[in-house]
């Protein structure tokens, strides 16, 4: 089918108007390769099927026999349980920005703390490894090793939809292809190994750029933080509209007009003290607008979209994130782990 561009951009605003009136909680999001979308396209719930599961992402979700919240306990599961999503449903807003739970097997469990994965087992592309290729985790999470070998010892879990650059490939004691993998995890030249079945490899064309022959000044990035959304103007057409999660307490997102001054494909972003202290791996297609790095970024350890909670990020679902990441100036080359520029012509960011 060919799509023009008056015809793109309408079916872009579109589905971005039915999205920002969608459930607060998109399964659609989750499927891992979105490169059949037409060219310029933002992944919406429109275009992908639901996600069959979801992983428990904090200490524990009830599952109760009614999408409600008296309704009879019948345990609780666990973080990193995964459980089988059977659809969802509108119930008892536990936090009034989302009503939304998801149907499981014993029952019903609140959505904001579960995260839709997919379990997508990969055909290992050893050849080229060598070729240090940017890939995502495409299952619901797998543990890094220090060495090619499953009983060796765990250096960190990774989750689904995390991003890392694969810099070898090397058969296990197992007898399987692992992976070695270095930024998004590591700052120097080691990294540890992971299967590589557990890694989708992103074809160059999938992080190329989206539009880049647009006039520079016609694109900006738009953020409600009274709404909770972040929307991609081309001109006055918005072509992507997304729930966000943006700076909660001392650490709120900054207001303001900004330009993107540093992109990467993956970041390990630490940082907080005690309990509030965080280690994140892989943090998906970081697009950053302030020197102090806060960034557009994709977010695996949440699906808690609609209300502030960050460190002072945007957080957006992955898949949106890599697609800010490709329509935003500047544009970063496949084989670069980061850029950083000052320049008038990249994309500006207006916070309100």
């Amino acid at each position: 089918m060919l799509w023009t561009r008056r015809a793109l951009l309408r079916r872009a605003g579109t589905l971005a108007a039915a999205m920002a009136m969608a459930p607060l909680t998109n399964l659609g999001y989750l499927l891992a390769n979105t490169s059949d979308l037409p060219e310029g396209t933002a992944p919406t719930d429109a275009d992908q099927p639901p996600a069959p599961l979801g992983r428990v992402a904090t200490w524990g979700v009830e599952i109760r026999t009614e999408p409600k919240r008296q309704a009879k306990l019948v345990r609780i599961a666990r973080r990193d349980e995964v459980l089988v999503l059977r659809g969802q449903t509108t119930g008892d807003a536990l936090m009034r920005h989302n009503p939304v739970w998801f149907k499981v097997d014993e029952g019903w469990a609140y959505s904001s703390w579960i995260q839709p994965v997919h379990e997508q087992f990969q055909n290992p592309e050893p050849e080229l490894a060598s070729q240090h290729f940017w890939g995502e985790i495409t299952v619901p999470f797998t543990d890094s090793r220090i060495r090619p070998d499953s009983n060796a010892g765990r250096m960190m879990r990774l989750y689904y939809s995390s991003v890392f650059r694969v810099v070898g490939a090397v058969v296990g004691s197992d007898g399987q292809w692992w992976y070695q993998i270095r930024d998004g995890i590591v700052y120097g030249n080691w990294g540890p190994y992971i299967p590589a079945a557990h890694l989708r490899r992103f074809k160059p064309e999938e992080l190329s750029p989206i539009r880049p022959e647009l006039d520079p000044a016609m694109k900006r990035i738009e953020v409600n933080i009274a709404k909770q959304v972040v929307t991609a103007y081309e001109g006055d057409t918005p072509v992507m509209t997304t729930r966000t999660a943006t700076g909660f307490g001392p650490f709120q997102t900054p207001r303001g007009t900004f330009r993107i001054i540093r992109k990467r494909a993956s970041s390990r972003m630490t940082g907080g003290e005690g309990d509030d202290f965080y280690d994140l791996p892989g943090v998906p297609f970081p697009s950053y607008f302030t020197v102090s790095a806060v960034a557009l970024h994709g977010t695996y350890w949440h699906n808690d979209y609609g209300r502030q909670r960050s460190h002072g990020c945007v957080n957006v679902p992955s898949p949106i994130a890599r697609w800010i990441w490709r329509w935003t100036l500047p544009v970063m080359s496949y084989e670069e782990v980061e850029i950083r520029v000052r320049d008038p012509n990249a994309t500006r960011v207006i916070v309100i």
